[in-house]
């Protein structure tokens, strides 16, 4: 269970700019906050900047201008470590290029808490384990990760992230290899922590559908900008997304859901 003591803005991005190059901008003037317990999805055409803003979020690079507060702090002040025990992050590509076992892989989450004199603790591999069977990674514990499938390999680093007991879980496109129902078992297993934990997540969706039924408030990003943030409902239509991804759209409501589901 989350400590009470932290406030309930986990996340706030204020005047975030980032460039690649001297020529072109890939993120200009970002601004959003994320509360305790939210589901906030990006979304947007390729190259739009979704994943430059998450590897910004989780420290990874350094914006050039503006600022990223973490539990009200400047994430400046945050060593690597110290991040790691606050976020962590599912990235699209999951390969590892040395043949560890799976249960090695999700057990390195919990790397920021091993002290060097006490060494891993009989806690740490409950949690790991813990992960595991809640992924339903737990069968794939001795197999090689360099030889399992790719939807296989998400569930395990799924794991990992949450061996780390984050605050802020960062996912990117964290479906794209999973079959349908192992898709909807990993989103209901998120929204579970969500509730219960008070875990928080941001995720990159390449999916509009699965963002519009997953997310409380979608970020539209186009070239670089937000192009609208706000519910499923106040993102996803005709405009916004013509605006995005420079076709018309045809949208439909979901019929049990309510939310917006969209047919190109």
């Amino acid at each position: 269970m989350y400590k009470m003591s932290f406030p309930k803005t986990i996340l706030k991005v204020e005047e975030v700019n980032f460039s690649y190059n001297d020529y072109q901008k890939t993120l200009s003037n970002i601004n959003f906050s994320v509360s305790r317990g939210e589901l906030l999805g990006i979304i947007g055409p390729n190259g739009s900047g979704k994943t430059t803003l998450l590897k910004i979020i989780s420290g990874i690079l350094k914006p050039g201008k503006g600022n990223i507060f973490l539990l009200g702090k400047n994430l400046n002040i945050f060593s690597i470590k110290k991040i790691s025990k606050y976020v962590s992050v599912v990235p699209q590509d999951t390969w590892i290029a040395f043949s560890f076992k799976a249960k090695e892989v999700v057990f390195m989450g919990r790397i920021p808490y091993i002290s060097r004199i006490k060494g891993e603790t009989i806690e740490d591999y409950r949690i790991s384990r813990e992960a595991m069977v809640k992924t339903q990674s737990l069968p794939l514990s001795e197999k090689n990760i360099q030889k399992i499938s790719g939807g296989e390999r998400q569930r395990v680093f799924i794991a990992k992230a949450l061996t780390q007991t984050p605050q802020l879980l960062l996912l990117d496109e964290f479906t794209s290899h999973l079959d349908l129902n192992y898709k909807y078992e990993m989103l209901n297993l998120l929204k579970k922590a969500l509730k219960e934990e008070g875990l928080t997540i941001i995720s990159v969706f390449h999916d509009l559908n699965l963002a519009s039924i997953a997310s409380h408030r979608l970020i539209l990003l186009n070239e670089g900008k937000i192009e609208k943030i706000g519910t499923p409902q106040e993102v996803l239509n005709e405009e916004n997304l013509q605006k995005a991804y420079r076709v018309k759209p045809i949208l439909i409501n979901h019929p049990d859901l309510k939310v917006p589901q969209v047919i190109m």
